[in-house]
């Protein structure tokens, strides 16, 4: 058996279309943001930065290797969206002074858009899936066996780059909260997408996903569901806790991997890579929460509370004999050879992109936490070309966005601050400051003057 990269597949869909009518979507007023870093207690309003939309060539599909891409980030976060709206989310202080952004949330103009428009970005966004792996060889469950526990030992005794990048930080507190800003993403709404595979007839096997189910939901009990102890790891830091308090500050990657178990259960054909993928997840869940563990203790000593971590590392190791043995191979026997194919591709995208997670939210950890030394970079840096400039003015929505290629950040005029991270101090700027913005690298510019400008000079990168 063997797993090889692919050519992506051409893309159908018409990107003038497509484009269209996600702009048509962004363009409501749930979506153009507030002056504050963090969104408030209102489910339905997240920026989606339609200056970051308009720059989206929809004709070519994303690929693999544009993981924290410009593109991925501003796809993601609409396309997320899209699933979320399929979801029932009220504000936890209840619906009154925001009814009519319910009903924009969830009414007829936003839902005609996107089931128009979702089956084609669900394309453009992971479209390269179905030929970035190819599955040949003997496909028996033993095989399936072998390369899940083989891949499942890969992940405990590696390293995780984000929980090091933590470790070795100047600021671990605010290191370690980027690290929680990414887990919230799913961790707020977890077992969302799961839910989505819960109904139909399909035997035992549809029972045992039921069991891992009903224990993220704390077995009916509120203050033992996944979501109320995550909250209170949370709010021990001092960090907010409401749904996508956090938007302008998740990552595309860490986006993408909650996207794809959203794309792999709203479309039922692909439920044997849905088995695969939650396989290995909680397969790998409970030593990941075992090394998040050890590092948190060590940053913040007894004054961080990590239920939400002790009780994953514990049942996800319940979870992961389950997916594995009454999930992933009771479908391989009862459904013969031909859909293991289907369960490793789903093993292995979830790999794939349990990467992304680690390698981008590492690398703005050491960023985030090195802006001192990308304000020497700039100096050195070669310019490539005209720069863009773009004008801020206080008071402004503000929004985060990242770019494909490394970018010198100069003020051209007023006085403004660079914003790296949720909770770490932002970095302020004068006329003629400048800093080295990696590719890939989210951040945001706030005005502190009446108004600010600056401009973003491509940087030269060496062959």
């Amino acid at each position: 058996m063997t797993i090889q990269e692919q050519s992506l597949p051409v893309f159908a869909s018409d990107g003038e279309v497509l484009r269209d009518r996600v702009a048509s979507f962004a363009a409501n007023q749930l979506f153009g943001g507030r002056p504050d870093l963090l969104h408030g207690p209102n489910p339905y309003r997240r920026t989606l930065v339609p200056e970051a939309l308009a720059e989206v060539d929809f004709d070519r599909p994303l690929g693999a290797r544009e993981f924290a891409s410009s593109r991925a980030l501003t796809v993601h976060r609409i396309l997320g969206t899209y699933y979320e709206s399929e979801t029932v989310l009220l504000p936890e202080q209840g619906l009154a002074g925001l009814r009519p952004d319910f009903e924009a949330f969830y009414g007829e103009e936003l839902r005609r858009i996107r089931e128009s428009s979702l089956s084609d970005l669900e394309r453009f966004a992971f479209g390269f899936l179905d030929g970035e792996v190819e599955v040949s060889g003997d496909c028996t469950p033993e095989v399936l066996d072998t390369y899940l526990r083989h891949l499942v030992d890969e992940a405990a005794r590696g390293d995780s780059p984000a929980l090091d990048a933590i470790a070795t930080a100047a600021d671990r507190p605010a290191a370690a909260d980027t690290y929680l800003v990414q887990l919230a993403l799913d961790g707020l709404t977890e077992a969302s997408a799961m839910s989505r595979n819960l109904g139909g007839a399909y035997g035992p096997e549809q029972s045992a996903l039921f069991k891992v189910f009903i224990d993220e939901f704390g077995y009916g009990v509120h203050e033992s569901k996944h979501t109320t102890i995550f909250t209170k790891m949370l709010g021990s830091r001092g960090m907010a806790s409401h749904v996508h308090a956090y938007w302008n500050f998740y990552l595309p990657g860490p986006i993408a991997i909650n996207n794809h178990y959203y794309l792999l259960s709203r479309d039922h054909a692909k439920f044997f890579r849905y088995a695969g993928a939650v396989a290995y997840a909680e397969a790998v869940f409970a030593p990941a929460f075992v090394k998040m563990i050890k590092v948190f203790r060590d940053v913040f000593g007894d004054d961080v509370d990590l239920h939400y971590c002790d009780e994953h590392a514990h049942i996800d190791e319940h979870h992961g004999r389950i997916t594995r043995e009454e999930i992933l191979l009771a479908l391989a026997e009862r459904h013969g050879n031909h859909v293991v194919p289907e369960l490793m591709r789903g093993i292995a995208e979830a790999r794939m992109l349990g990467g992304w997670f680690e390698d981008d939210t590492a690398a703005q950890i050491t960023w985030s936490d090195t802006i001192p030394r990308h304000r020497e970079l700039a100096a050195d840096a070669t310019l490539d070309g005209p720069p863009e400039r773009a004008e801020r003015t206080r008071g402004a929505a503000f929004h985060t966005r990242n770019h494909d290629h490394a970018v010198v950040l100069e003020i051209e005029d007023g006085e403004a601050e660079l914003v790296t991270s949720a909770t770490g101090t932002p970095t302020p700027l004068a006329k003629g400051d400048a800093v080295l913005v990696p590719a890939g690298r989210v951040y945001g510019v706030r005005a502190l003057s009446d108004a600010s400008s600056h401009l973003l000079h491509p940087v030269r990168t060496s062959a």
